[in-house]
């Protein structure tokens, strides 16, 4: 499949065609974005080998720092346009294609008007395994000078590298560092399972309907996470990636709504920078939009809005910091409308989570319990 005269893929009734980036069923272009024809195509190009979710990440995006969320949802979108069938899912380790993949060489690939079918037909019989024997002297000739020649070079290698390894120990690192971060999205989408976006869950999850059916769309685009005590999907920041947002401005959104009890949409720049905290509370019949001031030993408040809308679980709405690296700070939106500005986070219960949300019991209630819709942090 990496045969540098490949230049097309025939996997019937399928034909990806990479020189002019068009994906076509039976003949028929099938449209696709950039990033998910690029998740395509490592995926056709492995021809059946499982391909680690690392690997498809640091190929679609090799200058960007993005979550698995991002990885999901275009895998989510590829297997309605090919089949749930056509893409299967190791969980915790990446994808493989399911359907036979035939690589086709620049003479026989596909023109944008030919069939991929046609195309197929037209592959080149496989040479034949029979050699006579006057060619095998010259055969055995060349394979020994080109193991020879490997060899020398791998010796060459190692011994270069002990020797540089032992005038400056630090040099492997430096040679092996990772791509810098130019942008970071991370990000929890509708309602599949955030497990799958990259996603893990701090305390064992509890047995009730966790996708959520929107009747006026047909579609399932909610998540729901319920708890007798606290519990979250969480995603840490490296360094460099806390880095990266603390330079410049970032903006935590939630798409979301509280059922009963509290809910939370943090990001926490443990060892960088503070923790900022969107807590969504009710209180009787009443429902509030808090910026978290401190934890332990009480629960205090930055600032702390009404605001009924915090309950429509049918129709969640959007929620947002907007941090502002001049000023440190960051502002509340809500719908797009900002509501309160100055805040800067605190320092407590920094765990190292960095993007979470979550469920957790308030003012007495036995359970809480939260539905996402969207959530996402992005810096640029």
């Amino acid at each position: 499949m990496n045969d540098r005269t490949t230049s097309a893929f025939a996997f019937p009734p399928f034909h990806l065609d990479p020189v002019h980036r068009l994906l076509r069923r039976d003949g028929q272009s099938i449209p696709l974005t950039p990033k998910e024809f690029d998740t395509l195509l490592v995926l056709v190009e492995a021809g059946g080998r499982l391909v680690e979710k690392e690997e498809l990440i640091a190929r679609v995006w090799p200058d960007s720092f993005v979550g698995d969320g991002s990885l999901a949802r275009n895998i989510s979108v590829l297997r309605k346009l090919l089949g749930e069938e056509v893409i299967q899912t190791h969980r915790g380790r990446g994808y493989l294609i399911t359907l036979p993949v035939v690589g086709m060489q620049s003479s026989t690939a596909v023109s944008p008007v030919e069939s991929p079918q046609t195309a197929y037909h037209q592959l080149p019989s496989p040479p034949s395994t029979t050699m006579g024997l006057g060619s095998k002297p010259q055969k055995w000739r060349r394979t020994i000078v080109v193991g020879l020649g490997v060899a020398a070079s791998l010796f060459v290698w190692f011994g270069v590298s002990r020797f540089l390894s032992t005038i400056n120990p630090k040099a492997h690192a430096s040679t092996t560092s990772i791509h810098p971060v130019h942008s970071v999205l991370i990000q929890k989408d509708g309602a599949i399972d955030p497990l799958d976006e990259g996603f893990r869950l701090t305390r064992p999850d509890g047995h009730y309907a966790h996708a959520l059916y929107n009747r006026e769309t047909n579609g399932w685009d909610r998540w729901r996470i319920t708890t007798d005590d606290q519990n979250m999907y969480y995603r840490s920041l490296g360094a460099e990636e806390k880095d990266f947002a603390l330079r410049g401005d970032w903006r935590l959104t939630c798409v979301c709504a509280l059922e009963r009890g509290a809910g939370f949409s943090d990001i926490d720049f443990s060892g960088k920078g503070h923790r900022f905290d969107i807590a969504y509370l009710q209180e009787g019949n009443r429902y509030f939009v808090a910026l978290t001031k401190q934890i332990s030993p009480r629960l205090e408040w930055e600032q702390k809005l009404e605001f009924p809308g915090v309950g429509d679980v049918d129709h969640p709405h959007t929620y947002e910091l907007r941090y502002d690296h001049v000023s440190g700070t960051a502002s509340l939106w809500i719908d797009g409308q900002m509501k309160a500005s100055g805040y800067r986070g605190h320092a407590q219960f920094q765990d190292d989570l960095g993007l979470m949300f979550g469920a957790a019991i308030y003012m007495g209630v036995n359970q809480s319990s939260m539905v996402f819709r969207t959530v996402r942090f992005e810096a640029k």
